[in-house]
């Protein structure tokens, strides 16, 4: 259980420094790329972007299962927020962000989509926040 909490908590770390480059710098700078140059620009982003994106999305399922794994010095709010944190994350990421990206790589350069995109990941960079400080939270009453 503390390997587990251990290895989570790295990967909520990575994965909220990850949420907050995305929100300030990336998406941001989207709007700085030409029109012309915009779909090559953003397709080949997008296929680096996988280094970050699998482990986020692993580590939200770990967050998910977390609730039903959580032990005794770790109170159940704890693991219901962060297991929440999680479902939040993955639900804005395939409801709200994958079909903008995929408008912005099929349709081109889109001012209004790329203020959505920041607008839209606000809510998985505060979670990410959020969870982080709960596992690092977790991890030293597990260590305690």
């Amino acid at each position: 259980m503390t390997t587990y909490l251990i290895i989570m908590t790295a990967f909520c770390l990575y994965s909220a420094g990850a949420s907050w480059m995305l929100q300030v710098v990336c998406y941001p700078t989207y709007l700085l790329v030409g029109e012309k140059e915009f779909v090559p620009f953003h397709i080949s982003f997008g296929r680096r972007l996988l280094v970050a994106v699998i482990p986020m999305s692993l580590t939200c399922l770990a967050l998910i299962a977390f609730v039903f794994i959580g032990t005794a010095p770790i109170p159940a709010w704890v693991t219901w927020v962060m297991g929440g944190c999680g479902a939040v994350i993955l639900l804005t990421t395939i409801f709200l962000e994958v079909p903008k990206h995929l408008r912005l790589d099929k349709e081109g350069k889109s001012d209004a989509l790329i203020h959505g995109l920041v607008r839209d990941n606000l809510p998985r960079t505060m979670a990410w926040t959020l969870a982080s400080i709960l596992a690092v939270y977790s991890l030293s009453l597990v260590v305690a």
